[in-house]
């Protein structure tokens, strides 16, 4: 399971990514209030699998129930894995401004 911290305007994920853990993460994610700008701060993910593009879509999602006019979330810290995995879906070029 990756655990989020949230500090002004940012995101961090530490821990997995993966299919098979990601309500624990949905749920914590449901606690919190997110705000626009937002940032979503990868670097401290170990693995990952394709279920961290639906988390960020999620969030995107979400942040623009909350806030109508929100920006595109910001992506940083993005492990190998998942950056080859954005660029075989083609999402690469949306999720990584």
């Amino acid at each position: 399971m990756a655990h989020i911290t949230q500090q002004q305007g940012r995101l961090s994920f530490n821990g997995h990514l993966l299919v098979n853990n990601i309500s624990e993460t949905l749920a914590e994610l449901q606690g919190l209030r997110l705000e626009a700008p937002l940032t979503l701060d990868f670097t401290q993910v170990g693995e990952v699998d394709t279920v961290a593009i639906s988390l960020i879509l999620e969030i995107q999602r979400q942040l623009n129930h909350q806030h109508v006019h929100a920006e595109p979330v910001s992506v940083v810290g993005v492990p190998d894995n998942l950056r080859s995995l954005m660029q075989l879906y083609g999402v690469d070029k949306f999720l990584l401004n």
